[in-house]
């Protein structure tokens, strides 16, 4: 009698062996399922972090050619100015497209102003008209702040107008005073 139990009892455990080793054997392989899905998550972040890293870098390289170009235009401008503001008063020369995009006015102003011919190159008529009013009395707040002892920068601010468009105007009406 005692043999059958023990038969019994042994194919019992390993029953219940087979069925742990089996369940072990299941998570194990859930397990390394989830591992192949993580390691592939975190290739394609990988992947897309050096996109992403690849077209900032561009971006930033673009950005310092601009940076570059605009640095040179600016150096440019600043000897432009240094250049205008060493010259005396009389001897500042202003080529026409300069002067008419500051202030057209201003540029007609001071070819009258100049003792410019009535006629042209080529013997024609030219369209300034024959009396131009100075230069004092188109911007009259402009000379009062400056009379007044205020800096350029400062009529810019209260008159609304660039430092480089005052600096013309003062300047013309220098030229037009020596006239």
């Amino acid at each position: 009698m005692m043999l059958p139990k023990r038969k019994e009892e042994q194919s019992q455990q390993g029953s219940v062996v087979k069925q742990v080793e089996a369940t072990l054997e299941q998570y194990m392989a859930e397990i390394e399922n989830e591992n192949v899905q993580l390691v592939e998550l975190v290739s394609q972040m990988k992947q897309d972090m050096a996109a992403k890293q690849l077209s900032q870098q561009e971006q930033l390289s673009e950005m310092r050619q601009r940076l570059v170009s605009l640095e040179q235009q600016v150096a440019q401008q600043d000897a432009r100015l240094s250049q205008m503001e060493s010259l005396p008063a009389g001897q500042a020369t202003v080529s026409r497209e300069t002067a008419a995009a500051v202030e057209p006015e201003a540029f007609l102003g001071s070819a009258a102003a100049a003792g410019a011919d009535s006629e042209g190159q080529d013997g024609t008529e030219s369209t300034l008209p024959e009396q131009q009013p100075s230069i004092r009395d188109r911007y009259p707040e402009l000379f009062e702040l400056y009379s007044t002892g205020k800096s350029i920068d400062a009529i810019g601010k209260m008159t609304g107008m660039h430092r480089g468009e005052i600096q013309l105007i003062l300047q013309l009406a220098k030229q037009e005073e020596t006239l």
